[in-house]
């Protein structure tokens, strides 16, 4: 449907308000044309009394240079051919301007020319006929610069009377125009505005036919459109009223929601109390620790010197090296609760997993089978404590759903500027709850286990920008295993593949 079978009332307002506006405006425009006009002949006429005007000074100065040689020759002095040629030079200044009124000075002034260059042998004299034509040739331009100024003068008061008269008749006009513009829209106005209050007060109601018949011909179209509107008001609102019945049930879900938010939150503060605790038990541990890793290194030295074995002093060394990474993630505990973060290195990944796995081997059941699949040269800037033990806690995990025996495999690649990091293992799999709710602290199903090694490897993956993902993968066997990967930032200037 076009645009006008849309609103039928447009069609006579339009005409009914427009032509008065747009003649108006156009009075208006013809009456602004007319003072640009006015004011551009003004200046279009100034401009040569100006011209003319400066013509006569340059006369004059002409005619004040000639009466001061002419005197210094009355007194005796001699008059040089220098302030004749100078003379001569600005008289033909004058004529090679071309401002003059009059038609006989550029005649006049060829002549007074003429004069100066014959002035060799009685300048006096010749001084004082130049000047007498000059004076003639001054009174001749005045007479016409007088006629100039009297005829600019009368036509600006022509323009003048004409700016006047239309500044007077044209807004009168206009005002007519809207007077009578108002007059004809009021009536029609004032029905409309009634049917408005009706709609305000949430009356739905259409005007009856016999009132439309009744009507004038310029409200008939504004009617019809107001039944128009009301029927499609009545049928939005009982959408409406269908639509509280859907809007209730959302607001349940959202309540549903954020219950589960507040719960999330309990859970936060609880992790948060635990990590209190946590960093005042490493505070506390880290004294013996350091005592047990002194001892060890004595063991280590006379184990050397007895010459026992290089089995037993590799032993010891595990043990050593075990007992500094717990000091050190014990001091990451403390640096946690104080909020200083681990500093990030470049780590070469395969380096980093072959040394976490060789102290991990000491907790690993022996049927339990440890691989890796890691690419050459990939290195990432990491804190190489926190990714070891998020590592860590991935494959303790593996080992606790694989049991006696299984496989855990450890892969590692760039992709897209982003380090991958998959730990699969052939057990169990993660229950359905788990994989749709996602990983939450102290959610756990396994006997003793706290549900906090999850909880803590996603709070490392989002410390850093990154992501985890838990899924249940195909494995070999009658169980579906798992995969948890995680995703960190890792610029291509770190990857030295």
């Amino acid at each position: 449907m076009s645009p006008s079978g849309d609103r039928p009332f447009q069609l006579p307002v339009r005409r009914l308000v427009w032509l008065p506006l747009g003649i108006a405006a156009v009075l208006v425009a013809l009456s602004l044309a007319g003072l640009i006009a006015v004011s551009w002949r003004g200046l279009d006429r100034i401009q040569p009394v100006q011209a003319h005007l400066q013509h006569i000074g340059r006369l004059q100065d002409v005619g004040l240079n000639m009466e001061q040689a002419l005197l210094r020759g009355l007194r005796g002095a001699a008059i040089s051919p220098d302030d004749l040629a100078d003379l001569r030079a600005q008289v033909a200044g004058i004529v090679a301007s071309e401002s003059d009124l009059h038609p006989s000075t550029p005649e006049r002034l060829a002549r007074i020319v003429a004069s100066l260059d014959q002035a060799g042998a009685d300048p006096v004299q010749v001084l004082a006929e130049t000047l007498s034509r000059l004076r003639e040739v001054l009174d001749a331009e005045r007479t016409q610069h007088d006629q100039l100024l009297s005829a600019v003068a009368r036509d600006n008061e022509t323009e003048l009377r004409l700016a006047v008269a239309l500044l007077i008749v044209l807004p009168l006009t206009a005002v007519a125009l809207l007077l009578f513009t108002q007059a004809r829209l009021r009536g029609p106005l004032n029905d409309l505005g009634g049917l408005l209050v009706r709609l305000a007060g949430r009356d739905y109601r259409p005007v009856a036919a016999d009132q439309l018949s009744d009507s004038a011909s310029l409200v008939q179209p504004v009617l019809h459109s107001y039944n128009a509107l009301v029927s499609r008001l009545q049928a939005l609102e009982d959408e409406h009223r269908a639509r509280e019945h859907t809007l209730e049930s959302e607001v349940r879900q959202a309540t549903e929601a954020l219950l589960e938010q507040t719960r999330e939150l309990g859970r936060a503060e609880r992790l948060a109390a635990v990590g209190a605790v946590s960093a005042g038990l490493a505070h506390e541990l880290r004294n013996p620790l350091a005592g047990i890793q002194m001892a060890c290194g004595k063991l280590r030295r006379k184990i050397a010197e007895q010459d026992s074995g290089p089995e037993q002093a590799k032993r010891i060394d595990a043990v050593i090296a075990e007992l500094k990474r717990i000091n050190g993630l014990l001091t990451e505990r403390v640096d946690a609760a104080r909020h200083a973060p681990e500093p990030a290195v470049t780590v070469p990944l395969a380096g980093l997993i072959d040394d976490f796995l060789a102290l991990a081997r000491y907790q690993v059941p022996e049927g339990i089978t440890l691989s890796t699949e890691i690419a050459a040269g990939l290195s990432c800037l990491l804190p190489v404590g926190g990714m070891r033990q998020a590592l860590l806690n991935l494959v303790l995990n593996a080992v606790h759903a694989v049991g006696d025996a299984g496989t855990i495999t450890l892969r590692a690649t760039h992709e897209d500027g982003q380090l991958r990091v998959d730990v699969d293992d052939d057990g169990p799999g993660f229950p359905i709850d788990m994989l749709r709710v996602g990983v939450r602290p102290f959610a756990t199903d396994r006997v003793g286990g706290t549900g906090l090694g999850l909880a803590m490897v996603r709070r490392f993956v989002h410390d850093h920008g990154g992501e985890i993902h838990l899924a249940n993968i195909d494995s070999q066997g009658d169980r579906p295993g798992a995969r948890v990967t995680l995703t960190l930032p890792c610029a291509p200037g770190d990857d030295d593949a």
